[in-house]
This record gives C-alpha cells, sequence and structure tokens, in this order.
C-alpha cells in the first residue's frame, strides 16, 4: 500500500469541494448553520464534519476508506489489525480490560497504570493483582514494573489471565519487553500494553529511542496519537498484534464503548498523522534525534537545575520529553506559575518535576530564547530553598512488589462507608479512588488499603497545590473508608 495515500481524508476533501446539500445530521449542515460568534474559527473543519452517508464508510462496520485507513496504520505498525478510536486511548484500554478477561477472572495491572486501566477493572469486574513499578530515587521518576516482579506475580498467580503494562511512562521511560512478553506467553497469558505516550515509536535503529511493545510483541496496543503525532485530541489507535486476541469480542466491545456516530475530523486526523509519520526516512529520524538532543543541551547549559537522564538503568527516555526536577517540594508548581506569565505552557507538573513534550519535527524552536528564558523561569533564590522542604523517599505505591485490592468489585458496592482524616486514614480500606490530574495516574484506589505511602505522597501533593480529577471534598471532610 502507499503509504502516502490518506483515503479517509480524500474522500471527505472530495465529497466538501463539491457542495453538496445536507439532509442529514449533524444539524450545522456543512457549516451553514452555526453560531455566527464562533463560524469563522470553525468553518473548514465542519465542512468535513459528517456522518455515515454513501461513500464515507461507517467506523464500526468499515469496509470503505475508513477501513482502507485502519490497513494503512496495521501496514506502518507492522500488525495484524488497526482499530481507529475516537474515544481516546481510554476507550482502548477499557476495551482491552474487557477482551482480554471475563467476570472474575484474575488479571495482573502495572499499579502506575493510568486511570482509564483501572476503570476498565471495575466495568468488567476483574480481579487485579498489582505489580509494583520500579522508580528511581535521585529523580522521584516512576518507571516500569522489571521482569523480576512480572515472574513473581506469575507464579504467585497462575491463574491470571492477562498482564497489563505501561510503557513508556509519562515521562517518556520504556524499557525493552520482549522478556515480559516471553515470561507472560509461557505462562498463557495475554499481554496488553498501554503505549499511549509511543505513538511515533516504530524508529528501530536508534538506541536513542524506546522499544515499541508491538515490537516487543505484544498482544495488543493501545496508542494516543493525539500525545505524539500531529492529530486531533481524543484521536487514537488499538493494535491487535497476535492471534491470542478474540477480533470479534474487541469489536463488540469498540461498539459498547465508543460512540455511533464517531467523528470524521478525529479519524481524519489519525488517517493525516500517520501518513505524515510514515513520511520519515532513516534521514530525518538521523535529524531529529539530533536537533532535539541540540535543544536539550541549548536549553540545560550553564543552568543550575537538573534534568532526567536519557538512560535509567536499562530505561530509555523518549527524547520528545524533557523534564526539569529539583528536591524541593512543590517548586516546580512555581516554575509552571512563571510559565503561563509569559504565555509558555508545560506538559505536567508534579511536586517534585515539571515536563515538557516536544513536537516530532526537526523544526523545533529556535534555542536562542529558550535558554535566558528558563534560567529566569527555573530560578531558585535563597527564600525558595529555605521555603520548600527536601524531597522524602518513600516507595512509590506499596512497599511490597505484588498487592491487589481488600474487597472484590462486587463486595465493594454495597458495604458500608464512613469519613476519616485524610492525615489518619493510614490502615483503613479506602472507598474512593483519589487521582491527580495530570498525569491521571491514581495515587489511592478505591478498595485499597491506605498505607504510609499514600498518606506522605498525599501530603506532598496537597502542600504544592496539586490538581486532583476527582476532586478535592477528602481533604476538607475526610477520605471515604469502608467499615470494617
Amino acid at each position: 500500500m502507499n503509504q502516502k495515500d490518506t483515503p479517509l481524508f480524500n474522500q471527505l476533501k472530495k465529497h466538501a469541494e463539491q457542495s453538496p446539500q445536507s439532509f442529514h445530521v449533524p444539524g450545522h449542515k456543512n457549516g451553514r448553520v452555526f453560531y455566527e460568534k464562533a463560524k469563522t474559527m470553525f468553518q473548514d473543519i465542519l465542512h468535513i464534519d459528517q456522518t455515515e452517508i454513501e461513500g464515507l464508510d461507517d467506523l464500526h462496520e468499515a469496509d470503505g476508506v475508513i477501513a482502507e485507513a485502519e490497513q494503512l496504520a496495521a501496514e506502518l505498525y507492522g500488525v495484524r489489525k488497526t482499530n481507529f478510536l475516537v474515544g481516546g486511548s481510554t476507550a482502548g484500554n477499557l476495551a482491552m480490560m474487557m477482551t482480554a478477561a471475563e467476570r472474575g477472572e484474575t488479571v495482573l495491572v502495572q499499579r502506575s497504570s493510568h486511570q482509564s486501566v483501572f476503570h476498565g477493572i471495575e466495568l468488567a469486574g476483574v480481579k487485579p493483582v498489582f505489580l509494583e513499578p520500579e522508580g528511581d530515587e535521585e529523580t522521584g521518576t516512576v518507571l516500569g514494573v522489571s521482569l523480576r516482579t512480572l515472574k513473581e506475580g506469575i507464579a504467585a498467580f497462575p491463574e491470571a489471565k492477562a498482564v497489563f503494562l505501561t510503557s513508556p511512562t509519562y515521562e517518556g521511560y520504556g524499557q525493552p519487553l520482549s522478556e515480559h512478553v516471553q515470561a507472560a506467553h509461557k505462562a498463557g497469558l495475554m499481554v496488553c500494553v498501554d503505549e499511549a505516550h509511543g505513538a511515533h515509536l516504530i524508529y528501530e535503529k536508534g538506541a536513542s529511542w524506546p522499544q515499541s511493545a508491538i515490537k516487543a510483541g505484544a498482544d495488543m496496543v493501545v496508542h494516543s496519537a493525539h500525545k505524539s503525532l500531529p492529530a486531533m485530541t481524543m484521536s487514537s489507535f488499538i493494535h491487535v498484534n497476535s492471534s491470542r486476541v478474540n477480533e470479534e469480542r474487541l469489536r463488540y466491545c469498540l461498539r459498547m464503548l465508543q460512540s455511533s456516530s464517531p467523528s470524521y475530523p478525529l479519524m481524519a486526523s489519525l488517517d493525516t498523522a500517520r501518513a505524515y509519520l510514515a513520511s520519515f526516512t532513516d534521514s530525518d529520524w538521523r535529524h531529529i534525534t539530533a536537533r532535539v538532543a541540540q535543544f536539550k543541551e541549548e536549553v540545560g547549559r550553564g543552568s543550575c537545575w537538573g534534568q532526567t537522564p536519557q538512560k535509567l538503568g536499562n530505561y530509555v527516555q523518549d527524547p520528545l520529553k524533557l523534564a526539569f526536577v529539583t528536591r524541593f517540594a512543590g517548586v516546580p508548581f512555581k516554575w509552571k506559575r512563571r510559565m503561563e506569565e509569559s504565555n509558555v505552557f508545560p506538559e505536567l507538573v508534579s511536586p517534585y518535576h515539571l515536563l515538557l513534550t516536544l513536537p516530532l519535527t526537526s523544526e523545533l524552536p529556535s534555542g536562542e530564547r529558550w535558554p535566558g528564558f528558563f534560567q529566569e523561569v527555573l530560578h531558585l533564590n535563597k527564600d525558595d530553598i529555605e521555603r520548600y522542604h527536601t524531597r522524602r523517599k518513600t516507595a512509590f505505591f506499596h512497599e511490597k512488589n505484588i498487592s491487589g485490592l481488600a474487597y472484590t468489585i462486587d463486595e465493594m458496592r454495597n458495604r458500608e462507608t464512613s469519613l476519616v482524616p485524610w492525615t489518619a486514614s493510614k490502615g483503613f480500606i479506602s472507598a474512593e479512588t483519589i487521582t491527580p490530574y495530570p498525569p491521571g495516574i491514581p495515587l489511592v484506589l478505591k478498595g485499597e488499603r491506605i498505607e504510609r505511602t499514600h498518606v506522605a505522597r498525599l501530603a506532598e501533593l496537597v502542600d504544592a497545590g496539586a490538581s486532583f480529577q476527582t476532586g478535592k471534598k477528602w481533604i476538607e471532610e475526610g477520605i471515604k473508608i469502608f467499615l470494617q
């Protein structure tokens, strides 16, 4: 197939150029009917915001231009089948969980997974066994699950049906997963990987880039195309990479979880983002790698802060991720405010680091402005150093490598609850989930016994003024806990 082709986008463009008359949904009628104040801004995209009319195919029963676009993506990534997602990697993670295991079955899950993986556990009604991730204490960076921990989990729970891993991390760290996949397959487990931040990882000749989970042999892989490729927000892929996957079950789950009227602009952006990624030659990849390294060197030259290293043990950081780190808790939130005052917006902030996501292009912003800019933004004076306390070295989630929920999903539904102050919650079983956002990784899970580590990290986040997608009611009124 011709990777330069964009069949879905081409068909939408052709349809728009024929000045069609719409007697179908959507209600804006090709942009003719729209709120005047917003019309100019939306006009161009509304021409391709179509529905399942003749010639435009149907995502849920694709046999035309959508099927062709998905096939091109599958060919680029080297997988059996690629399905377009318009509900982000969230929809993909939910579908993976519901496809890989039946209700009541056991699955091994990386504890630092995105909240959508845990939502999938709840929807599927499976029994999760959590695998504690490795971490780098010097930078406070959460990494992935070690091969040793995975094997420990497999040995302790031989009845498990699947393992769910995340690679690379939000900060871009990925490890070679081939041995993880081999160990899981040997035990009869399906391997599902949330590779949301790795849709661009197709270059195999450069040691500077993490290995793709697809190349490692994972059975199902989810990609957030919009995170690292030039695609619209919520546009993602889910890839089937082996015969272990029940594709009929996966299609059924995707029909349940995604709209019956999926967005054509989102799907078209997947089509064009795939073509963009496919256009890079080996020479382009080498140039991008060198240009990104140069940009980071320019920004960090003579700095008084730290950057996370490209390698941590066997973990390699995606060159498109740039994280500034400090040992002073809360300082990055101050950095973020300073950046935003200059109309510059970072990707993520935590008590100990501020993360930038760089574009997949050799045309990076000129380095002339940025060294001085970041020197000013990230500067710490004596008062700052005296005000902020240094990082506490604690486990990331649990003291043990293997953990689980105290109750099953069904047992938690009607169990009585109460409230306790979050500062005194150690030892209780949480009846709610607390999720800092970003990155959307739950710190405390519903049904999980609260440990010293949880309380310590909650304290850091509260002190720093972090945001929580699950709300902040627990700070003032107390954490909801199950009565035992």
